[in-house]
């Protein structure tokens, strides 16, 4: 009888546990909790993006870049994923890299000005880490991507400001 009874206890419990054990990471804010921040004189850019990533997984997504401004991009991801490559290319061929972290010691951060409006594919690969871990594993990742006017365009819009 008692059995009986755990029976009918475990079953509804199971099929009420069974969705919050089923539903995967969230990684929808990583790149705002984990990336570093520029200083606060940056404005946040909705081309930021956060994802899934396996270890040794290359993903790439396009921002558009506006000329007369300077730009903080900023990237992050679990520690399981290694180091963390972004390459920029300003256009869908890649022949040739504009920006290639890997030549800076895969340094987390960067700015960079720009002159014109432009499409930029940003390319991020996680390094394979062969630490026998799972290949089904998953871990977050993140790329933050601020922007301000550059000097230049401030001070000529000081200009012709007045009477």
């Amino acid at each position: 009888m008692i059995f009986r009874i755990k029976q009918k206890a475990v079953i509804p419990l199971f099929l009420f546990l069974l969705p919050v054990l089923a539903m995967g990471q969230d990684c929808t804010n990583y790149h705002i909790e984990n990336c570093r921040w520029a200083n606060r004189s940056f404005l946040y850019s909705r081309q930021s993006q956060s994802a899934l990533f396996k270890p040794g997984m290359r993903s790439e997504f396009r921002i558009i870049v506006y000329g007369g401004e300077e730009y903080y991009l900023s990237v992050d991801g679990h520690g399981k994923l290694g180091d963390i490559r972004v390459r920029i290319f300003e256009d869908e061929k890649k022949e040739q890299a504009l920006y290639d972290n890997a030549e800076f010691n895969y340094e987390k951060y960067f700015y960079f000005k720009n002159s014109r409006t432009r499409d930029l594919v940003v390319e991020v690969t996680s390094k394979n880490t062969d630490s026998g871990s799972s290949s089904n594993q998953r871990y977050c990742l993140g790329v933050l991507i601020e922007f301000r006017e550059t000097e230049a365009r401030e001070k000529r819009l000081q200009d012709t400001v007045g009477f």
